[in-house]
């Protein structure tokens, strides 16, 4: 084994270890990964398979050859199959395992299944959530499951129902659930945030299987993520065409997101020549702007690489290692695709070129840069007119959630 775990990391492994059904909902940066690895060696796990987001596989199998003595884990990558006995770790995204369900079914027994980033399976009526928890899934019929997530409910209770469901905490249907624990707003038809007069009642249904630590627990002394609004003027002054976060278009927010795009170029190349950080990272949700952004960089002489859901393996593996050595200056990420499984904690400070109207998803974004080892400070700047409508969708955005299932 490589690495020395922290007195945290064996009590989470042990946590794992010593149940069938488990969620282990650290904060982003703490380190599930080596906990969950650790667990399934302590359990002697002859069989285990992992389901994960495509860009998190590579580094799955990286952190299992630091923090394991045994054979080196495969990846499921369409040019193979494992057979009805195969005994190892077997690494998949959650995608190519829909398409590989009959042959991993065949396994006989899986010793240990883990569900990373386990909010990919909230909807009740996916199909991803089907194989994770549903009874023909691969929860149901494994020795044990644990769930790995720091956001487990990022919009509202109900995306944690079919795991409960499956731990065996309710037996209430999702319309029952959902309407007991979560608002609903009827002119919109959907679900948002919990009714906070019964967050008790919740917390005391998940407590049994989970153990939660945030960075600030594990590591006290480590700075908080500071966050600056930079005051930009989009260019041809374009807005959001509604303060409503569920009713703008998304032709809006990609225009807005364009008119940051020239003034942000700049702003990058004159810090980096008045050396006022050598490397930094930019966030945005949408691809039009980032690549945008990509070609305004190069034209400047930035050396730049983007992590976004259509990146390959082997270009997402070359843009951390650029990164990580310094090759690489500037790294430009979609959040949704960059914001687990990524470390990108060479940099100190990093943009939002635009905000995901899902709080949770900044915040996992933001942890990329945090490193628990170095314990350097992190600051992001956030592009904003003031004024706009923009500016004040962004603002609310980042006001915290008081009625959110785990906070920060």
């Amino acid at each position: 084994m490589t690495f020395l775990p922290r007195p945290y990391q064996i009590a989470g492994r042990d946590f794992l270890a010593n149940r069938r059904h488990a969620l282990l909902a650290d904060q982003m940066r703490v380190g599930k990964t080596p906990q969950a690895i650790m667990a399934a060696d302590k359990v002697s796990a002859e069989s285990v398979l992992i389901l994960c987001p495509a860009i998190a596989t590579y580094q799955w199998r990286s952190q299992w050859q630091q923090w394991s003595d045994r054979e080196p884990a495969r990846i499921l990558d369409g040019t193979w199959s494992p057979a009805p006995d195969f005994k190892g770790v077997l690494i998949s995204s959650y995608t190519r395992a829909m398409m590989e369900m009959d042959a991993l079914k065949a396994v006989r027994n899986w010793d240990v299944f883990i569900a990373d980033e386990a909010h990919f399976a909230k909807t009740p009526t996916s199909k991803r959530t089907s194989m994770v928890y549903g009874a023909k899934g691969f929860g149901w019929n494994a020795n044990r499951l644990w769930a790995l997530t720091g956001t487990p409910a990022p919009n509202h209770a109900g995306e944690m129902w079919a795991m409960l469901r499956a731990f065996g905490r309710v037996r209430c249907t999702y319309e029952e659930f959902v309407y007991h624990f979560c608002l609903y707003d009827p002119v919109r038809d959907r679900f948002h945030g919990n009714k906070r007069q019964h967050l008790p009642e919740l917390l005391r249904l998940i407590e049994p299987f989970t153990l939660r630590r945030t960075l600030r627990q594990v590591a006290p002394d480590m700075p908080g993520i500071n966050y600056n609004f930079f005051v930009v003027q989009p260019e041809g002054n374009a807005d959001l065409n509604t303060d409503d976060p569920g009713r703008v278009s998304e032709r809006s927010r990609i225009d807005v997101a364009l008119g940051k795009v020239p003034v942000l170029a700049d702003e990058i190349r004159r810090n980096l020549d008045a050396q006022e950080y050598t490397q930094t990272v930019v966030f945005g949700y949408h691809l039009d702007p980032l690549y945008a952004l990509t070609e305004e960089l190069i034209l400047r002489g930035i050396d730049v690489a983007a992590l976004t859901g259509k990146t390959t393996p082997p270009r997402r593996r070359f843009a951390q290692d650029g990164f990580r050595i310094g090759t690489v200056q500037v790294v430009l990420a979609q959040m949704i695709a960059a914001g687990t499984a990524i470390d990108l904690s060479a940099a100190q400070h990093g943009y939002f070129l635009e905000l995901d109207w899902v709080p949770d998803h900044n915040a996992q974004a933001a942890h990329r840069l945090v490193n628990l080892e170095t314990k350097a400070p992190v600051s992001f700047d956030i592009l904003t007119w003031p004024g706009t409508r923009d500016d004040f969708v962004q603002r609310r955005i980042l006001q915290k959630v008081s009625t959110a299932v785990f906070k920060s």
